[in-house]
């Protein structure tokens, strides 16, 4: 029994368990992509987001008191080596609110159905998702360029994730 479990559990000589004509950004790449389709699956699952932890990051961030959302940001640095939220309640709250917004606009300005339809759809994926895609890709180019240190000692990953 313990000879066969041995052998499932090593990688005979020669073979490469990953592939051996893989970039050396694979495994980060990789890793990235796990990470995007894991956060996308619990975007669908609302019994475990923190819908109260979002709210109150909303509330803070437009208080006089921002830094204490980047006090928990840093800390969820040092323990998780990531800046984002493992946690997709907030980017949900937003759209929520941006449908409300979008339908209430729409109705204070006396629209048909249609213009509802299409003015919340343009809000939606032009506006929120096509700019913010195009600002978070500049926007970590430039970080990763020119603000982060590449001659550091740490051990740890210096880029900025997008």
């Amino acid at each position: 029994m313990a000879e066969s479990a041995r052998h499932r559990l090593t990688v005979p000589p020669g073979a490469d368990s990953l592939g051996s004509m893989r970039k050396p950004g694979a495994i980060a790449q990789g890793s990235s992509q796990s990470r995007q389709s894991q956060y996308l699956s619990r975007l669908t699952d609302f019994q475990q987001m923190d819908i109260q932890s979002a709210l109150d990051q909303m509330k803070t961030l437009l208080s006089t008191r921002p830094h204490v959302v980047y006090k928990t940001s840093y800390y969820r640095k040092q323990t998780k080596n990531h800046w984002a939220r493992d946690d997709p309640a907030f980017v949900a709250l937003q759209f929520v609110f941006l449908v409300i917004s979008s339908v209430a606009y729409s109705i204070a300005f006396r629209a048909p159905f249609t213009g509802v339809i299409s003015f919340m759809l343009y809000s939606i994926f032009l506006h929120w998702l096509a700019t913010g895609f195009i600002v978070a890709a500049i926007g970590r180019e430039i970080a990763n360029r020119h603000l982060t240190d590449h001659k550091s000692s740490s051990h740890v990953r210096q880029t900025v994730e997008w």
